[in-house]
């Protein structure tokens, strides 16, 4: 074996630490060519999931796609930040927007307007996403004992019994399911009847066939509780015509019927799309279930974001905690 070639056996073994300057230069080459390919096989990856995302949404509008028109992107902007996604998830998405544009021989839509925008929310972004509250079991109490009381809408008319009850109802159906099954709100709005069977003791399984984490298209099955399934069914009767969706309404519908719920339930600002799916962790680590088994019930591919919804609870099982009997 020559040197060069066990030097080069030895910066792979070492993961790269050893010093670049071991190897000839053809080798730090063909190391660095293989870095490049890596790192723009990621970035497609990621453009790719992006573009879905935005594919599906334009779909959802009834608008296009491609070409995306500025205004649009705005909007869809604003409502991924308000959902509380990161300042590099928006820049992310930008940019596979403007790849997608540019590869198909046309003028990228993120125009200085877009870009103002964009430049807007990625500071509210990151705050949103450090203040957003979890509904855990006791803030959903206190929305099943409120959800069916009569509201007044903007008008200032109120709901007649029917329409307060057809309404709470469904708010107490959309923040169970999304709950029990952890589900972001992109994964809530395309939920079908045909996604969810019902089981043995009033219990249920639901299919979760599209999420931004499965990329695959394999799909998940997740339990979801007797609770839960009643809460459906008042829902079902009360409706009468259920159609094809579980939940026939918008994202942009759903994060405010949940804001609105919460709100009317006395539990305050600060709740969003993501609020069932972050207090369900929350009481799961309350309950003792582990970071991986956290990550797997709710589909996170990555620690970071169930770590940073759970830091307070966590906090309370560590080694001080213990030490002085709290946990």
């Amino acid at each position: 074996m020559t040197s060069s070639s066990s030097d080069l056996m030895r910066y792979e073994m070492l993961g790269g630490e050893l010093s670049p300057t071991a190897l000839t230069e053809r080798e730090t080459e063909r190391v660095a060519e293989a870095d490049r390919r890596q790192n723009a096989e990621n970035t497609l990856r990621s453009y790719r999931a992006q573009w879905k995302l935005w594919s599906e949404w334009a779909e959802r509008r009834g608008t296009s796609a491609l070409p995306a028109q500025p205004d649009m992107l705005r909007a869809y902007f604003t409502e991924r930040a308000s959902d509380g996604v990161s300042r590099s998830t928006l820049r992310v998405a930008a940019a596979a927007v403007a790849f997608v544009h540019v590869k198909d021989g046309r003028t990228s839509p993120i125009s200085e307007s877009v870009k103002g925008t964009l430049k807007g929310l990625s500071d509210r972004a990151g705050r949103e996403q450090k203040q957003v509250e979890g509904l855990t079991a006791e803030g959903m109490a206190a929305v099943r004992a409120t959800a069916c009381q009569a509201r007044r809408g903007r008008g200032g008319r109120l709901e007649t019994e029917a329409e307060a009850r057809l309404r709470g109802t469904t708010d107490i159906a959309v923040l169970a399911l999304m709950r029990d099954a952890l589900l972001r709100i992109g994964e809530a709005v395309v939920l079908t009847w045909a996604d969810l069977e019902r089981w043995d003791g009033g219990v249920g399984r639901l299919t979760i066939r599209r999420s931004k984490t499965d990329r695959e298209g394999r799909g998940a099955v997740v339990y979801v509780s007797g609770q839960t399934m009643r809460d459906i069914d008042a829902m079902a009767a009360c409706r009468g015509d259920l159609g094809e969706r579980i939940f026939p309404m918008s994202e942009r519908q759903m994060r405010n019927r949940i804001k609105r719920a919460c709100a009317e339930a006395g539990l305050g600002e600060g709740f969003s799309g993501h609020s069932a799916r972050i207090g369900m962790a929350r009481d799961l680590v309350r309950f003792g279930t582990e970071l991986t088994e956290l990550m797997n019930a709710g589909r996170w591919k990555s620690h970071r974001m169930p770590a940073h919804y759970t830091r307070n609870e966590e906090a309370g099982r560590g080694a001080v905690a213990r030490y002085y009997g709290a946990a």
